[in-house]
């Protein structure tokens, strides 16, 4: 059995240690408290070494890596054997295809076999392809183990260095706690660009990159060097203990070596405080993997399509079902009414000449503008070509923007010159084409709050603005020449605030965030200390929920917290303790 099911305790613990931490009903507490004896819960720790303050070093390094030597040797011997065994297999695989051809069947089921499980670690995928080439042949080839080469010794090294400062650190914040119980050693956190930064004399220790430190480890783990690995998300290091056949270190306190020959050490613990980091979704995923089976398997049976093979369906084209003619009544509909909408937008384009008249006359100081979201399904669904719909944003935009003129009369001549103008240049690729209707839509919005920005200005500065085609000449581009390009300036400045009350949004929302976690932080402290003062956990498994819960200035300032909270309840018991002598007369006595 291995070390890491045998530390499971029941899982009502977990339960347990979260309700008591405000999560669940009372009665559920009740019941857990009734029903799980916390106070003696007995750890076989079989497989882990046990010491107060470990560290590798001297003697326990050297030993380490003769351990490592010698079980490496071994390692490679029976990887040699076994790759002797698979190049008979792979023999005998070539063998027989060449004296069989393959069924059709044995082809593709070949080619889904290497392709979904070509990801396995090689020994994993040797046995699958022991129960594949039982079922359909000797046809498929089996991986070549890998052995452990001399360099990995090196990398092994530093990661046992690496090791024993993650130890040393653990050990000094034990000290300044004065921590003496016997524990079993930590899991070993593995940060591959720590690896490669490790130095001697300000020298790096190894030049090799992040990609060869994970090759070599997982090298280590499929050596079982490296034991219950644990990946716990991308931005935090990977975790693993060492095969305690190798691994020996030295207790600091006791200045022994210590190895897992101790076995059945008992230790004794209270009720365990919970860890956040747990994932609890796996019974509500299974429920909901079950309950989706079960919608599924009603669906297929009232649904006689889903058990109905095409091939069965003995329905003639005579006899058409009344869902296909709901569907194509729809779809007729439905084009028929985009039909009328791109109809009725084209009807609105006229000549440029009949234009500048109106214009000229005052006909659109009332205008609405057409509405964008019928441009947006014109422009995704209509029928305009994108010349037609050019011109229509073209006249929708002189006739919005007629209305800064509202006290002056422009002739109609000035109005056609500038209709030509934006004719000519205006939304026109390179290549003399007309802009794409979807892109256009996106320019319409633009000009839209361009136009809104300058009548606005107009009305502000009560200043009279030029002839049309003096004021849309495109080659206006200052504040000082009184032309409309200048409103692309703002427009710019506009998108600029806007990121930046997004900027300034997210920042705001990032810093909320912050408080409720710091707020959070703070509350799981004081409940954790609570209960240590009520002897409820010891000072070690606080010490451990701190440490792995909390973040790094909580465990730095655990001694103190402490120091300040009995200080405060002896505050109160000496206050008690004078009220109640305040009850009394001297006399009395």
């Amino acid at each position: 059995m291995k070390a890491s099911s045998q530390q499971k305790i029941d899982d009502r613990v977990f339960s347990l240690a979260s309700n008591l931490f405000g999560f669940g009903n009372t009665e559920a507490k009740k019941q857990i408290e009734q029903t799980i004896a916390m106070e003696n819960a007995t750890l076989q720790l079989d497989n882990r070494i046990i010491a107060v303050y470990p560290a590798i070093i001297e003697e326990a390094f050297s030993t380490t890596m003769e351990n490592y030597r010698k079980y490496i040797a071994s390692y490679n011997f029976k990887t040699q054997a076994e790759n002797e065994l698979i190049e008979k297999h792979n023999a005998s695989v070539a063998q027989f295809c060449k004296e069989n051809e393959l069924t059709q069947i044995q082809s593709e089921f070949r080619k889904v076999f290497v392709l979904k499980k070509k990801n396995l670690k090689p020994r994993v995928y040797n046995e699958a392809v022991n129960e594949f080439c039982n079922d359909y042949g000797l046809i498929v080839e089996k991986k070549k183990i890998q052995s452990v080469k001399y360099a990995t010794e090196i990398v092994f090294q530093n990661l046992l260095h690496l090791y024993n400062s993650q130890l040393m650190k653990r050990n000094e914040k034990f000290i300044k706690s004065g921590i003496t119980a016997k524990r079993p050693i930590q899991e070993f956190k593995i940060n591959s660009f720590l690896v490669t930064q490790l130095k001697r004399k300000e020298i790096h220790s190894i030049n090799i990159c992040t990609k060869t430190v994970r090759n070599h480890r997982q090298r280590l783990e499929e050596a079982g060097v490296f034991t219950e690995y644990h990946f716990a998300g991308q931005n935090k290091p990977v975790e693993v203990h060492i095969n305690p056949e190798i691994l020996v270190v030295l207790d600091i306190k006791t200045s022994k070596l210590k190895n897992a020959e101790n076995k059945q050490l008992k230790c004794v613990y209270w009720n365990l405080l919970p860890d956040n980091n747990e994932n609890t979704r796996t019974i509500i995923n299974e429920y909901q993997k079950n309950e989706n089976v079960e919608n599924i398997s009603q669906f297929k049976r009232s649904s006689g399509e889903a058990l109905t093979p095409s091939y069965l369906n003995f329905s003639t084209r005579t006899h058409t079902s009344k869902e296909a003619i709901s569907n194509h009544g729809a779809r007729a509909t439905t084009v028929k009414v985009q039909n009328i909408l791109s109809e009725k937008l084209q009807t609105l384009i006229v000549h440029p000449q009949e234009l500048a008249v109106n214009l000229a006359n005052g006909e659109y100081m009332n205008y609405k503008p057409i509405d964008i979201r019928h441009l947006f399904k014109e422009a995704f669904s209509g029928t305009l070509t994108n010349d037609e719909f050019r011109k229509l944003a073209i006249q929708d935009f002189f006739k919005s923007i007629s209305k800064i003129y509202r006290f002056s009369t422009p002739f109609a001549g000035s109005w056609k010159k500038a209709i030509t103008l934006y004719y000519q240049n205006k939304w026109i690729a390179f290549t003399g084409n007309s802009f794409n209707k979807s892109v256009l839509v996106d320019e319409i919005q633009q000009m839209r709050w361009r136009m809104e920005w300058a009548r606005k200005w107009f009305i502000k500065n009560q200043f009279p603005p030029l002839f049309p085609y003096d004021y849309f000449d495109m080659t206006r581009k200052t504040s000082k020449e009184v032309g409309f390009e200048y409103t692309k300036a703002k427009w710019n400045e506009h998108l600029l605030s806007i990121a930046k009350y997004d900027a300034l949004k997210k920042k705001q929302e990032c810093n909320a965030v912050r408080r409720k976690e710091t707020i959070n932080h703070a509350k799981k402290c004081e409940t954790a200390v609570n209960r240590f003062f009520k002897n409820k956990v010891t000072y070690t498994q606080l010490f451990d929920y701190v440490e792995k819960n909390l973040p790094k200035q909580y465990i730095e300032k655990l001694p103190d917290i402490i120091l300040k909270k009995s200080l405060k309840d002896n505050e109160k018991t000496i206050a008690m303790d004078c009220n109640d002598m305040v009850k009394y007369n001297f006399f009395e006595f």
